[in-house]
């Protein structure tokens, strides 16, 4: 069978949501992972399809790519997958798209902007919520500015109950809590920490909540992108409800985010392995909601006078998607974004980021068609 999308990383969270948007929205769609018990729903659908799949075994990657005779290539799967993923589709003759690698892995996915040049194809790294929706709001609202000084920006969330919920990946938790932030400041990349960057602010639908700063790839992204406008400062920070936090930063300082491998009961995994298998047994509580405000600030000039413009994207629970959370933000946004790939709404080749080439109108009315709607100072334009 061939189908229109694959999707690597299909059998993880972030896979499955956007699998369920892709067949909702009627295509067929191929998942590949490691372990189908999850998406027995998703494929009851006469258009979905499973493919097992260990993506540490690099040279499989291009296989799976033929099988599925998908022209566009879903990268749901940890960062680390990114290059390889890009490599197999540079070697398929295929464009992708993917949730973002943080700044390094990003840097590096720049690296074969040529090669998907030369051969016609089109790379969109960071299209999930955050790298992804803040990406779009950004480039919408320096639209109408002369220049830029400054970009602030991230997320904060809260739940309705206060118990301890996974909100996306543990293993990308665990990176920007422990790996020191790098701010883009006064023209040039420097090393931060989370405490030195941080600030308590009202955020809308969320409340009043504590901000730090973490390392994230928009600050690459937004001094690549925004040059022109003379910007100068990317903060990026990330806001977690009180529980969370805490129960995150007690994983950490039990050591459960380690990478080494160690014998347990003799069998050999890391700890990091160990907590996010034992996370995902986490039942979710009867009743359980979330919000988040995914936020941009925008210190600029129009017409020669300083402004500031604030963009935010609320994202909710949605009914029918209770056990996705606010996760269908990032889930039902590389959805969106690969669509418009496919549909050939992108006309691009080579390797970009949401900002340079997603158009903000078509994106956000999507947007608003799955209940996550846009802000400009404080004016829903959605």
């Amino acid at each position: 069978m061939q189908y229109d999308f694959l999707i690597f990383g299909g059998t993880g969270l972030q896979g499955r949501i956007c699998a369920r948007d892709l067949l909702e929205s009627g295509y067929s769609v191929l998942l590949a992972g490691r372990d189908p018990g999850g998406i027995s729903d998703l494929l009851e659908n006469k258009k979905a399809g499973f493919e097992s799949i260990n993506l540490t075994e690099e040279a499989a990657i291009p296989a799976v790519i033929r099988k599925s005779e998908a022209d566009v290539v879903v990268n749901c799967a940890e960062l680390v997958f990114n290059i390889p993923i890009m490599k197999a589709c540079l070697k398929t003759e295929r464009s992708c798209t993917d949730l973002g690698g943080l700044q390094d892995i990003t840097r590096e996915q720049f690296k074969l902007d040529s090669a998907f040049r030369k051969k016609g194809l089109l790379t969109i790294t960071g299209c999930g919520s955050t790298p992804g929706i803040v990406n779009v709001m950004a480039a919408h609202g320096l639209k109408q500015l002369g220049s830029v000084e400054a970009i602030k920006l991230g997320f904060a969330w809260d739940s309705n109950i206060k118990t301890f919920v996974v909100p996306y990946s543990m293993q990308s938790i665990f990176y920007e809590f422990t790996q020191p932030p790098v701010i883009f400041r006064d023209g040039r990349f420097v090393k931060g920490n989370r405490i030195e960057c941080l600030g308590t602010f009202d955020f809308k639908e969320v409340g009043r909540q504590t901000v730090y700063c973490i390392v994230h790839s928009e600050v690459y992204t937004f001094s690549r992108y925004f040059k022109h406008k003379g910007i100068g400062n990317v903060h990026y920070m990330a806001g977690f409800p009180e529980h969370s936090l805490k129960a995150i930063q007690a994983l950490i300082d039990l050591g459960f985010h380690s990478p080494n491998k160690i014998v347990i009961d003799q069998c050999t995994m890391s700890p990091l392995d160990f907590t996010i298998r034992a996370l995902k047994q986490l039942p979710i509580p009867r009743g359980y909601r979330e919000v988040e405000n995914l936020w941009v600030k925008v210190d600029g000039t129009k017409r020669g006078k300083g402004v500031i413009t604030e963009m935010n994207c609320i994202v909710k629970t949605v009914k029918g998607w209770e056990s996705a959370g606010t996760n269908v933000g990032t889930g039902r946004t590389i959805s969106i974004m690969s669509q418009m790939l496919k549909r050939g709404l992108i006309p691009q080749t080579g390797v970009y980021a949401p900002e340079a080439v997603i158009p903000p109108d078509l994106f956000f009315k999507e947007l608003a068609m799955r209940k996550m709607y846009v802000y400009q100072d404080g004016e829903r334009i959605n």
